[in-house]
């Protein structure tokens, strides 16, 4: 599976951070999708955080957020994937798309007086380190997600983008989204 070919388009948006969070802030609505997930309450980047969110967006100045989307070539969309097929096809083009935009903005952070990538969830030292340690042992590299601070990635896509958010749901759906963002002090 990993010569599958796609197309990658990206888009960027920079706000202040006062509207991403009064726009996009919907902690209960978003945090039901997290109490979902298997990961939930079991890493320090992931929901619940414990970090005052409002203070933590607003001490900074913008955000800019990066939207990478995926498009897959039309016979790819017809196959009949089993779920390794299909995990090994996220692998190869998703996650392999979203490392790259991760790392650059992580390294963007060097070019701001002060910043913090939100690229989470954080696997700097295990994914279930709130089992494993009473803190989070690299709080310098930790990064969240904007799930784990209530940002509702979904009205994100739709407002700023005009993309409408799709699940995997166990086929290959019509694109692949990936959103990943820096809050930043100039």
């Amino acid at each position: 599976m990993s010569d599958i070919e796609y197309e990658v388009k990206r888009y960027k948006k920079t706000l202040t951070t006062t509207e991403f969070y009064e726009r996009f802030f919907n902690f209960d609505y978003v945090q039901n999708f997290c109490k979902e997930c298997p990961r939930y309450d079991t890493n320090y980047s992931c929901s619940p955080v414990d970090i005052n969110i409002k203070d933590f967006v607003l001490g900074y100045d913008f955000i800019d957020i990066h939207v990478t989307q995926l498009f897959f070539n039309s016979e790819d969309y017809e196959k009949d994937y089993s779920e390794e097929e299909l995990r090994d096809v996220l692998y190869d083009s998703f996650f392999k798309e979203k490392k790259k935009i991760a790392t650059k903005i992580f390294e963007s952070e060097k070019e701001y007086s002060k910043a913090q990538s939100l690229t989470g969830p954080c696997n700097h030292c295990a994914e279930n380190c709130k089992e494993l340690y009473s803190s989070c042992k690299h709080p310098e590299i930790r990064r969240y997600s904007l799930a784990s601070i209530g940002m509702d990635s979904k009205k994100i896509l739709k407002e700023l983008f005009d993309i409408d958010l799709l699940l995997i749901n166990g086929v290959l759906p019509k694109y692949l989204n990936n959103i990943t963002s820096i809050l930043y002090k100039k």
